[in-house]
């Protein structure tokens, strides 16, 4: 117990939450109750992955999802069908049976439902990444997981302060639009780009929106939804955007399984329609049956902040977008 302790405790600890409660000590043990009852269940059920305490379970399923598609905007209904650019011409069969695209580091939400904002920031960086040449992110023979570069790290909180939107930590959407020259002229909210994380760091919280007045921006160039639009996409549909634009941005339905996730391959433990958090899907592994799903709760969740998940395992896949730098 004093190893687990020794694990969580500074996080524990920094939750005001628990300062007026039992203590850390007495909520991690409740936490490694609760995981250990998962456990049994996915042995139970037969799955194929394995759960464990990790920082992500502090904060609790309701707090971490915050993708709404009821806050889908009217405006992005224009990019339902893709363009000629966002709708690749490649042959499935043609496709590798494994492959890993462009994507950044792992970040950290914190305690906001601000994954959208995340989502949001990987596509851009995904799609720059593979426009300027950076290596591929690669899977090593250890199944460690090495991102593409650590460089651009653009940043979330421009996203969830300044959208024009409302959209904040008890939810969003998808908030490429804000970021694109063509539409900067709109007023407030509207910019050329994103600008670097440095400028404008994340602190997770929706405060008043302050991007600096000399700004270098990174911009959306056109961006749309992988298939007919707002729905589920084919895993060909899906394999051939990432293919193409070097990561996706996507969405899925997380559950206390998904959030307790630790290795293997994420088996659908929910088969309900809705979806209620927005990651990346950033490549494939057709002899896992598997998207490589990355993120944004930080290196320590799963396999060093990524997920092995089945395709179509809790409509992992949704409404996926494909950005283009």
């Amino acid at each position: 117990m004093i190893h687990r302790f020794t694990r969580l405790a500074t996080l524990l600890l920094a939750l005001p939450a628990l300062a007026a409660g039992p203590g850390p000590r007495r909520y991690e043990s409740r936490l490694y109750t609760q995981a250990d009852a998962l456990r049994r269940q996915v042995e139970a059920h037969g799955w194929h992955f394995t759960v464990g305490v990790n920082p992500a379970m502090v904060h609790g399923i309701e707090r971490l999802c915050g993708f709404r598609p009821e806050l889908a905007q009217p405006e992005f209904q224009a990019h339902a069908t893709g363009s000629p650019e966002g709708e690749p011409e490649l042959d499935p069969t043609a496709l590798p049976s494994r492959y890993v695209g462009w994507f950044s580091n792992v970040k950290d939400q914190g305690s906001c439902g601000s994954c959208w904002a995340f989502s949001t920031i990987g596509g851009l960086e995904s799609a720059y990444l593979m426009a300027h040449g950076a290596p591929q992110g690669a899977v090593g023979s250890d199944g460690r997981i090495r991102p593409s570069a650590t460089t651009p790290a653009l940043s979330e909180q421009q996203v969830l302060s300044c959208n024009p939107w409302g959209y904040d930590c008890n939810g969003g959407n998808y908030a490429f639009s804000m970021l694109q020259p063509s539409r900067s002229g709109r007023g407030s909210g509207y910019y050329p780009g994103a600008v670097s994380a440095s400028a404008y760091p994340y602190i997770a919280q929706a405060v008043a929106c302050a991007v600096p007045t000399q700004a270098t921006w990174t911009p959306v160039r056109t961006w749309g939804y992988v298939g007919t639009g707002w729905s589920m996409p084919s895993t060909a549909a899906i394999k051939a955007a990432i293919y193409a634009h070097g990561a996706v941005s996507a969405t899925v339905y997380a559950d206390n399984y998904f959030m307790a996730y630790t290795g293997g391959v994420f088996d659908g433990t929910d088969n309900r329609s809705q979806v209620n958090h927005a990651i990346q899907l950033v490549g494939w592994d057709d002899a896992k049956g598997a998207w490589l799903l990355k993120n944004s709760w930080s290196p320590a969740w799963g396999i060093n902040g990524f997920m092995w998940i089945r395709y179509g395992a809790n409509s992992v896949g949704f409404a996926t977008a494909w950005v283009s730098q």
